[in-house]
């Protein structure tokens, strides 16, 4: 299968949606948690799209260009974006839309208000708005950023809020954990600490 795209990921949460149609500020939020979590739980950007800081929230500017001037987007209206960029509509694989899944069931039932509201409290967010250049409608907002912000995020539970992700592939370890290896020996040899130690530098 070729690379996600936001354009794939945004098919799969309409799909989701109540007549195959979201407002674009709902959907655009939705793709930033959708990338978000996915970041958390592989350590890794799922598409290559460039986000932006913008007034309300983050933004993948591919898709804000397909959306423009629209309140709501539906998903006929986006089946034109794999036309025009010559995308194969092949869906997400399995993992992926588990993480889809699990971001719909959890933001999905909240409104495009109050989903600028929660991102507006995403420290990656208030960053690169802050920093963006003066007068700027935008900052900008890598990939990077946003996946070392969500690697360590911790899901903070909102109203009936939850958020069942599915096994991660990544696993953290800290200096104390390292240390504690470290002292039994018994257990694991000093070669395999450091590289494991080489390799988190």
């Amino acid at each position: 299968m070729a690379a996600t795209t936001v354009f794939d990921v945004a098919d799969a949460l309409l799909e989701r949606a109540p007549g195959y149609r979201l407002e674009t500020l709902k959907l655009q939020k939705l793709c930033f948690y959708v990338f978000g979590w996915y970041a958390h739980q592989t350590g890794a950007a799922l598409f290559d799209e460039r986000f932006y800081a913008m007034p309300k929230g983050p933004v993948v500017g591919e898709l804000l260009s397909a959306h423009a001037g629209k309140a709501a987007f539906s998903q006929e209206q986006l089946g034109k974006q794999f036309d025009e960029h010559d995308l194969d509509r092949d869906g997400l694989d399995l993992y992926v839309d588990e993480i889809v899944d699990a971001v719909w069931r959890c933001y999905g039932k909240l409104s495009a208000g109050e989903l600028v509201d929660l991102t507006h409290e995403e420290q990656v967010w208030i960053d690169a708005w802050e920093h963006r250049p003066e007068g700027a409608r935008r900052g900008d907002l890598s990939q990077e950023e946003i996946v070392g912000y969500f690697l360590h995020r911790r899901f903070t539970s909102f109203e009936e809020g939850r958020l069942d992700l599915p096994d991660s592939q990544v696993t953290f370890v800290d200096a104390d954990w390292l240390s504690e290896l470290d002292s039994r020996d018994d257990l694991i040899s000093e070669e395999f600490i450091a590289d494991v130690v080489a390799a988190l530098r």
